[in-house]
């Protein structure tokens, strides 16, 4: 099963387009005659000749960098939020031995079921 996105011509368009933005802005502070010439290229073969990125492979290979770079950035905001929030949050609450969920046992409780204050009315509209 084949998971990459489809490529459309519009998809080409944009890459082309945001890139000649970018070395646009660029030139603009640099000054420089490739970077102009650079940007005039991307623009123009993002509109007349979008499949070029799709022949040469450069549509592919940024698509591919995002890939890792996304991977590589899910990993660090993991790491962040289990070993920066929610391990300390765990710690805590069982330094003052909170029980949120209820899941200790009580030998001489008869039932766990929990009556409800209000019953639930019309499922029409819930949100």
């Amino acid at each position: 099963m084949n998971l990459e996105p489809v490529v459309t011509t519009k998809n080409l368009r944009v890459f082309g387009l945001i890139w000649s933005l970018i070395f646009s802005i660029i030139s603009f502070k640099t000054k420089n005659f490739l970077v102009i010439f650079i940007a005039g290229f991307f623009f123009c073969v993002a509109v007349f000749f979008p499949r070029f990125f799709l022949r040469t492979k450069i549509y592919q290979s940024w698509i591919r960098f995002g890939n890792v770079l996304g991977a590589i950035n899910g990993l660090i905001i993991s790491f962040i939020l289990f070993y920066g929030i929610f391990t300390p949050t765990g710690i805590v609450m069982r330094l003052f031995k909170k029980d949120l969920l209820a899941k200790k046992l009580n030998p001489s409780a008869s039932s766990y079921f929990i009556d409800r204050v209000t019953q639930p009315t019309d499922m029409k509209n819930q949100f």
